[in-house]
C-alpha cells in the first residue's frame, strides 16, 4: 500500500482528507489519477467509503435501543435495581436471602461493577415465579395501567434529571438526550392530579412524588423502558410486544446474510428435534413424533422459508437497533489495514462521559456505544485519522 501510494506522491493524510471530504481539488485529482491506475487503492478507498458510510448511520435514525446501557449504576454500590427487586418481593411477601442475591447477581453477571443493564432488570424475580416483561416504547398510561392490573413496574430513568431537580423549571437540559443511569419502583400515577409517586432505593423517604412532565422527562432517556410484573396466571392473556424495527433500512447486499442466517436456523431447529426423537412423516403426528418440515432447508415449501427468513432478516435489524453494526470481512490484506485503522487507532478516543467522572475509557469508531459507561458516542470528534 505504501509503495503504491509513494508512486503518486499520495500521503496518508491526503487519503484521509479525501476519505472525509476536506480534501483541496488539487489533492481530490491526485487521489483520482492514483485510483486510475491503481486497483488497490480503488479497493481501499471503495471499501472505506462503505464503511464510513455505515458508520455515519449509526448516528442517524433509526432511534437506537440502549439495552445493555448500565441503567442502574447510581449510588455508591450501584445496587439500586436490586433494591427495586427486593422491594417488589417485600410487598408481595415474598422471603429472599439477600446475600444469596447479590451472589446470584455477580454469578449470572446481571449486576457489574458499573451496574445492571437494562435487560436484566428484573432477573431475581423471575427466579421467584414472577411473571416479568419488558418493553420500550411505552407511556404513562401503560404504567397506569399496569398498576390497576395490580401489577409491579420498574423503569429506567436519568436521575440527573429527575431525582436532583424537583422542579421541571430549573432542570438543566432538560430536552438532552442521555442515557438512563437508574431504576425506580413506579407506586401510582394519576393524570388528573398531574403526579406520580415513586420508591427511590437512594431516596431517605419511603416514598417521592413528581409531576408526570417532570417524570417523563427523565424516563425518556431510556426509551420508555418499562418492567411489569405479575404472578403467573391466565397464559391466554399473553400480549408480545417485540421491539420495533420497521425504521431500521438494512442494506440490499444483506439477503446472502439472511437466507445463511434462516438455513441455519432451520438446521439447529432440525438437530434439536432429532434429538427429541422427531423424524420425517407427511404429515404432523405429535404421538408418533412425525413432522414434514423434518427435510433439508432447500426441500421445505416457500411458506416454511419465509418464517426462516423472517426471524433472520428481524434478528439482523435487532441487531441494529441495539446499535451493532455489520461490517463483511474479507480475507484481504485491505480489509486488515482499514480495520486495525478503524478499531485499533493510535490516536485515543476518549469517552466524553466518563472523562466527565475522572475516568478515562477509550472509544473507537466502530462503537455506537461505550463499553463502560453506555454512553451514546454522539458527542466525540472523529475527523482526526490515524495513519494506515
Amino acid at each position: 500500500m505504501k509503495d503504491q501510494s509513494d508512486k503518486y506522491n499520495l500521503s496518508t493524510e491526503i487519503i484521509a482528507a479525501y476519505l472525509d471530504g476536506n480534501a483541496t481539488p488539487a489533492e481530490v485529482q491526485l487521489v483520482l489519477d492514483a485510483m486510475a491506475h491503481d486497483a488497490h487503492l480503488r479497493e481501499l478507498l471503495l471499501l472505506s467509503s462503505h464503511v464510513d458510510t455505515e458508520l455515519a448511520l449509526l448516528h442517524r435514525k433509526p432511534e437506537y435501543i440502549p439495552m445493555t446501557a448500565l441503567a442502574a449504576e447510581c449510588g455508591e454500590d450501584n445496587l439500586c435495581c436490586l433494591e427495586c427487586e427486593k422491594y417488589v418481593m417485600k410487598g408481595r411477601g415474598i422471603t429472599y436471602d439477600e446475600q444469596q442475591i447479590l451472589e446470584d447477581a455477580l454469578h449470572h453477571g446481571w449486576l457489574k461493577q458499573e451496574g445492571t443493564a437494562l435487560h436484566n432488570v428484573g432477573r431475581h424475580l423471575e427466579k421467584t415465579g414472577l411473571v416479568v416483561t419488558r418493553q420500550y416504547g411505552c407511556s404513562i398510561q401503560n404504567i397506569i395501567d399496569a398498576l390497576n392490573h395490580h401489577e409491579d413496574v420498574i423503569v429506567a430513568v436519568d436521575s440527573g434529571k429527575l431525582l436532583h431537580n424537583r422542579n421541571i423549571n430549573h432542570v438543566d437540559n432538560a430536552e438532552t438526550q442521555s442515557l438512563p443511569d437508574h431504576t425506580v419502583v413506579v407506586i401510582a400515577g394519576d393524570v388528573e392530579t398531574d403526579v406520580i409517586t415513586l420508591f427511590d432505593p437512594n431516596s431517605p423517604n419511603s416514598t417521592d412524588t413528581y409531576s408526570l412532565a417532570q417524570f417523563a422527562i427523565a424516563w425518556a432517556d431510556s426509551k420508555n423502558y418499562l418492567v411489569t410484573i405479575k404472578t403467573f396466571d391466565n397464559m391466554k392473556d399473553y400480549q408480545p410486544k417485540p421491539i420495533d424495527v420497521s425504521d431500521v433500512i438494512l442494506e440490499e447486499d444483506v439477503t446472502e446474510l439472511r437466507e445463511a442466517i434462516a438455513e441455519n436456523a432451520h438446521d439447529i431447529w432440525a438437530v434439536e428435534r432429532m434429538q427429541q426423537g422427531w423424524t420425517y412423516g407427511p404429515e404432523r403426528n405429535d404421538e408418533l413424533k412425525h413432522n414434514p418440515c423434518m427435510v433439508p432447508y432447500s426441500k421445505l415449501p416457500e411458506s416454511e422459508k419465509e418464517y426462516d427468513r423472517q426471524m433472520a432478516m428481524q434478528t439482523i435489524k435487532l441487531m441494529k437497533k441495539l446499535g451493532y453494526d455489520l461490517v463483511k470481512r474479507e480475507d484481504t490484506e485491505l480489509y486488515d489495514t482499514l480495520l486495525r485503522r478503524l478499531r485499533y487507532s493510535t490516536q485515543t478516543f476518549l469517552c466524553p462521559n466518563c472523562s466527565k467522572h475522572g475516568k478515562k475509557s477509550p472509544v473507537y469508531k466502530h462503537q455506537a456505544f461505550c463499553d463502560v459507561c453506555g454512553h451514546e458516542l454522539t458527542d466525540v470528534d472523529w475527523t482526526i485519522y490515524d495513519k494506515f
